[in-house]
C-alpha cells in the first residue's frame, strides 16, 4: 500500500496546495487588466523600477503618457544616504524653499542639436564658453510662437504654478538630491552637480506631444509627477540622473543676449 496510497493527512495537505493555487493565479492576473496588448515595452509596478537611459531620450517610450500606467509612483518621505526616493510633492516644495529658489521642475536629457526652434539656434554654440547650459523648456511654459506654434517662442504667462519661460528666457538653480523614481541615485550627496549651482538658458521646446509624461501641454496642467515645470537639457553635468530642479527666473547676461543674435533667426 505504503507507495502507491496518501495518507489522508498528505491529500489535506495537496487539496489545501490546489485551494491556494487557485486564488493566487487572479491576482497576478490583475496586475495587467488595462495595460497595453505588448505588456513587456512597459514597466513593471515594482518598487526598484529603473527606466533604461535610452528610454528618457526623446523619441523614447518613457516620455510618453502610456509608458508610465502600470507603474505606480509611492512616496517616499525618508532621506537615506543624502537623497530622497520619489519624494512628495510637499517635501520638494519646502526643500525648495529652504535652497532660497522660487520654482520647480523636472528634468530630462536630450543632446545638442543644430536647429532648436528658438530661431534654428545651435545648442552648443549658443553656450559655449559662457558657462550656461541650453534646455528646451516645456511648451506649457512657451507662447506666441509662429509656425506650429514652437518656432521662436516667448514666455507663456506665470499662472497656476506655471512659470514662463520662452526663448531667452534665464534661470539659476541647482539639482535636488532626488528624482521622481524609486531606485537609489548613483551620485553621491557631496559631488558637485548637487551643490554647484548652474544657470540655463532656454533654446528649444519641449512639446507635449511625444513627451505627454514629462512636458505639459498647457498652463496650470502638472505632468506624470504633478509637477508643473520642465526643464530638458541638452547637455547636463555629469552623473546627471533626471534629478528634480529647483530654480529662479533671471535676465541673461549681455554675453548670451549677443550669442542669441547672432546665431538665431527669431
Amino acid at each position: 500500500f505504503g507507495s502507491r496510497f496518501h495518507s489522508r493527512p498528505a491529500l489535506e495537505r495537496q487539496k489545501m496546495a490546489m485551494k491556494l493555487l487557485v486564488l493566487t493565479v487572479p491576482v497576478a492576473c490583475l496586475a495587467r487588466v488595462g495595460g497595453p496588448a505588448n505588456s513587456s515595452n512597459f514597466p513593471e509596478q515594482t518598487s526598484q523600477f529603473h527606466p533604461a537611459p535610452e528610454d528618457l531620450l526623446r523619441g523614447g517610450k518613457a516620455r510618453g503618457a502610456e509608458y508610465w500606467e502600470n507603474f505606480t509612483l509611492t512616496e517616499n518621505e525618508t532621506l537615506r544616504s543624502g537623497y530622497y526616493h520619489n519624494p512628495s510633492i510637499r517635501t520638494l516644495l519646502n526643500i525648495m524653499k529652504g535652497m532660497g529658489y522660487d520654482h520647480i521642475a523636472t528634468s530630462t536629457r536630450y543632446g545638442d542639436t543644430c536647429c532648436a526652434s528658438c530661431g534654428s539656434v545651435n545648442t552648443a554654440e549658443l553656450v559655449k564658453g559662457t558657462g550656461f547650459y541650453a534646455v528646451a523648456s516645456a511648451e506649457s511654459m512657451q507662447a506666441n510662437g509662429i509656425g506650429d506654434g514652437h518656432y521662436c517662442t516667448s514666455a507663456g504667462p506665470t499662472s497656476g504654478d506655471t512659470v514662463g519661460m520662452g526663448c531667452m528666457s534665464c534661470a539659476k538653480g541647482k539639482f535636488l538630491q532626488a528624482h521622481p523614481f524609486s531606485y537609489p541615485l548613483w551620485a553621491q550627496p557631496k559631488d558637485p552637480i548637487f551643490n554647484k549651482e548652474i544657470k540655463i538658458v532656454v533654446a528649444d521646446t519641449c512639446p507635449h506631444k511625444g513627451n505627454e509624461g514629462w512636458c505639459p501641454g498647457k498652463t496650470g496642467k502638472g505632468n506624470k509627477f504633478g509637477i508643473k515645470n520642465h526643464f530638458d537639457f541638452t547637455n547636463p553635468p555629469a552623473k546627471y540622473d533626471n534629478y528634480y530642479f529647483v530654480w529662479t527666473k533671471i535676465e541673461c547676461p549681455w554675453r548670451i543676449k549677443r550669442r542669441y543674435k547672432q546665431l538665431s533667426r527669431c
